[in-house]
């Protein structure tokens, strides 16, 4: 998804919210119909009852996820529990599922889909950004966060980095990318050339790295690169931009959940999509200090087909 698609797709959306209400002023103001004759009460419609995987994970009352350890996104913590933005948002949707209780299996982020594909764990709980490759491989929920890019460098940024396109204007600088991460083909989109780019299998592999000068920019999201560089000496985060595409334009990175059950997906995202409209996922994920409102209602404006175009 694009930022022209992006601003085609709300301006169409608040044309037609224009459109009912000019209809709705309307009906108001014409003749009111003859009573009808008064509709017997509707009955009560029980959910139809869970299946398969789903039920499964109901009736054991405990759910697998699978993360990257990779902070604020989805880690595990000092005390052994799994936190982290999307392990929240999930515990909180799952407690409405019946699930109370998460486990986490931790592996490197390049292998989060084919754990998942293979039954490691259930759901991927990661803050892994929506694309459409990757959503042809597993499903996804609707997204719950939106965040901008970020760059870590050495402290007082002495090549001036602002951007990826910093690194193609000076070929003598190396960047460190984790496996697996969409950072990959926005380094590729924006032409960095492949021998200034090194990349790693766990994210603290690629902090050491820029401490020890073995490269000398780190590329993730803005929240990680930011929560790195406060737990370190000696380097500093650039401010977070937007990367844009082979077509110059705007990519909006933005993460959910992911599952290879369609149905334990689509329950899931029914419950979030409540907690997105009625503010817990905003009170959830802005509990963290690297993601603001605005990151949050950016991705309570999108769906899933939104990233599938």
């Amino acid at each position: 998804m694009n930022g022209r698609k992006l601003t085609t797709r709300w301006l169409r959306a608040t044309a037609a919210l224009a459109a009912l209400a000019l209809v709705a002023v309307a009906c108001g103001e014409a003749d009111e119909p003859a009573p009808a004759e008064e509709a017997a009460p509707a009955e009560d419609v029980e959910a139809p009852e869970a299946t398969g995987l789903l039920a499964e994970l109901q009736e054991a009352g405990t759910v697998t996820v699978g993360v990257a350890n990779e902070v604020p996104f989805g880690y595990v913590g000092d005390d052994g529990e799994v936190t982290g933005i999307a392990p929240d948002v999930a515990r909180a949707v799952l407690a409405e599922l019946g699930i109370e209780n998460m486990e986490a299996q931790v592996v490197e982020f390049g292998e989060l889909i084919g754990g998942l594909q293979a039954g490691q764990f259930d759901m991927i709980t990661a803050g892994m950004y929506i694309t459409p490759d990757r959503a042809e491989q597993i499903y996804f929920s609707d997204p719950d966060y939106c965040i901008p890019e970020s760059l870590a460098v050495a402290e007082g940024n002495p090549h001036g980095v602002v951007d990826y396109q910093s690194l193609v204007d000076n070929p003598d600088l190396i960047v460190a990318v984790a496996a697996g991460t969409v950072e990959v083909q926005y380094l590729e989109d924006a032409g960095v050339p492949d021998g200034q780019v090194e990349v790693f299998g766990d994210i603290g592999g690629m902090y050491r790295a820029l401490e020890a000068g073995e490269v000398d920019v780190v590329t993730g999201t803005a929240a990680t690169v930011q929560t790195e560089v406060a737990a370190r000496d000696g380097m500093e985060a650039v401010p977070g931009f937007f990367p844009v595409d082979a077509d110059g334009n705007e990519y909006f990175p933005c993460g959910g959940h992911g599952f290879a059950d369609e149905e334990f997906r689509d329950a899931f995202n029914e419950v979030l999509n409540r907690f997105r409209e009625d503010g817990t996922t905003m009170e959830i994920i802005t509990a963290y200090d690297d993601f603001s409102e605005d990151d949050v209602a950016l991705a309570n404006t999108l769906t899933l087909e939104d990233f599938l175009e």
